[in-house]
């Protein structure tokens, strides 16, 4: 199989591509998030660790 380098029109194009492909993922998120926000903020605030303490202590070194 034989590759073929990519002009610099088709290098932009690519670019171009992807940036609409994050840009829209972004306001994807950020729609589910404003839609599923209250219940999964709730679901969250019902748990014990935070991530934040979670990632402090290894398994095994539980503070008594």
């Amino acid at each position: 199989m034989s590759y073929r380098r990519l002009t610099p029109e088709e290098i932009e194009d690519l670019r171009a591509e992807m940036r609409a492909s994050g840009q829209w993922m972004k306001a994807e998120l950020a729609k589910r998030r404003r839609e599923h926000g209250e219940t999964e903020a709730v679901e969250a605030s019902a748990s014990p660790i935070t991530n934040g303490e979670a990632s402090r202590s290894a398994p095994g070194d539980e503070q008594v």
